[in-house]
């Protein structure tokens, strides 16, 4: 979807949801929820937080037990540990250009972010005015 949005507050709050990660994405959807701008890249901005949490949380607890195998498993642990790395500079750059696109007043979805956002927060198309 790619949508130009020339509101200044929508804008604002959509710029707000990338530089304070969670906790300004969270204001913005409070504050300016009805703006489809600020919306979108609101919620893809907790989407990547949410995601990066719990790749490492996943790794932390699964990498723990793999590590318990005598001999390969903390080996394989610590290999496991590079798709943890991969999915934060991939969600980094995800970020960087979520950024710029907010700052051009474009909602424009990231796949893998948006695929989550929906996950979570439900179609944001289908609550359109």
């Amino acid at each position: 979807m790619s949508q130009n949005n020339t509101s200044g507050a929508g804008r604002a709050f959509a710029v707000l949801a990338y530089i304070v990660p969670l906790l300004g994405g969270l204001v913005a959807l409070i504050v300016d929820g009805r703006n489809q701008l600020t919306r979108v890249h609101a919620q893809q901005s907790i989407a990547s937080v949410i995601t990066l949490f719990l790749s490492f949380i996943v790794w932390a607890a699964g990498g723990y037990i793999i590590a318990l195998v005598p001999g390969i498993g903390p080996i394989i642990s610590t290999a496991l540990f590079t798709l943890v790395i991969a999915m934060a500079v991939f969600l980094v750059i995800n970020w960087l250009f979520s950024f710029i696109q907010a700052l051009r007043g474009e909602a424009r979805t990231i796949p893998l972010a948006n695929r989550i956002a929906i996950r979570v927060f439900g179609d944001s198309s289908a609550r359109r005015k």
